[in-house]
């Protein structure tokens, strides 16, 4: 009888990561108009999904707010234990109110992830980032952003004091100040490139929030080219809008200041501009939020984690 031999040809392992890929630098325009496209499909259950998601946290807040209220002590102690309490109180609201704005980032990735793929649209996803798993990793995300902020800051804060020794006014200290501008920009562009996908890896790929801020870091590293062209989509926008805010209140002011008439024109005329403020902010908001997804989803097409 013949024995059966193993294979003699080697196996190649399997990683069990996949690598991201290095994009040419028109892939930004396309993270923007994927958006778009996952966006435009069903627009306005997206609207709804941001008014739902921007309001929550605001009705928390205020009961927050009114629970809250207290009448200041007469007493100096009493007051400055009033006043500690008040800081307190307000540094644990806005915690909280950062972290359900996470874990609300979560649910509008995982809902584009899902609308991207052909599936209907589900307002309950928005909530799948509050799980007890996401929600912590999400937790932790947001401490280490606030670290690792900090430490960004310092790095450029301590040394640039020791240099001006405290007086950034200084006339010798002014030619600095382009130095410390562009300074200002690396240290923002390293602090998003670490935290820009971190919440799709840790959404969809369930990885720890210390992995996903490597994993945002190396894929954003690896497609500076893309990011560019698409943070220079968002600027244009941003100055557009800018020029069309100011072009508005420009004309308002000097109608106000021609005709003397405030209440007869600039009223209804600055309650239709506000309407299309918000609608702006409907539209874009959820645009910017897809966008994680579709650079993600761009940039490693079959995800991070290797599922063999």
């Amino acid at each position: 009888m013949e024995t059966l031999q193993p294979s003699q040809h080697p196996i190649t392992p399997q990683n069990s990561v996949n690598e991201p890929k290095r994009l040419r630098a028109g892939e930004g325009v396309s993270w923007f108009t994927d958006s778009w496209r996952i966006f435009s499909k069903n627009k306005f259950k997206w609207m709804g999904a941001i008014i739902l998601v921007s309001l929550i946290p605001l009705f928390v807040g205020f009961l927050f707010g009114l629970l809250g209220v207290e009448s200041p002590p007469a007493d100096l102690n009493d007051f400055n234990d009033f006043t500690s309490t008040i800081i307190i109180r307000e540094l644990l609201f806005n915690l909280f109110f950062y972290w359900v704005g996470f874990c609300f980032l979560g649910g509008i990735v995982l809902l584009a992830a899902q609308t991207a793929q052909g599936k209907n649209f589900n307002f309950g996803s928005l909530f799948a980032g509050f799980s007890i798993k996401k929600s912590g990793a999400f937790l932790i995300l947001l401490l280490l952003s606030i670290v690792v902020c900090l430490l960004l800051a310092l790095a450029v804060v301590i040394p640039f004091s020791i240099f001006a020794n405290g007086n950034f006014l200084r006339a010798d200290f002014m030619p600095a100040f382009p130095i410390l501008f562009i300074i200002l920009l690396v240290i923002i562009a390293i602090y998003s490139m670490m935290f820009w996908l971190a919440p799709a890896f840790v959404m969809l790929e369930d990885m720890n929030p210390v992995a996903a801020i490597k994993a945002s870091f190396n894929a954003c590293r690896r497609n500076i080219p893309a990011l560019l062209v698409y943070g220079l989509i968002w600027l244009g926008i941003g100055i557009a809008f800018w020029f069309i805010f100011m072009t508005v209140m420009l004309s308002v002011s000097a109608t106000e200041a021609s005709m003397q008439q405030s209440t007869a024109l600039s009223g209804p005329f600055l309650i239709l501009f506000f309407i299309f403020l918000l609608i702006t902010y409907l539209v874009l908001y959820p645009v910017a939020m897809i966008g994680i997804y579709t650079a993600y989803r761009s940039i490693f097409p079959k995800g991070r984690l290797n599922k063999y």
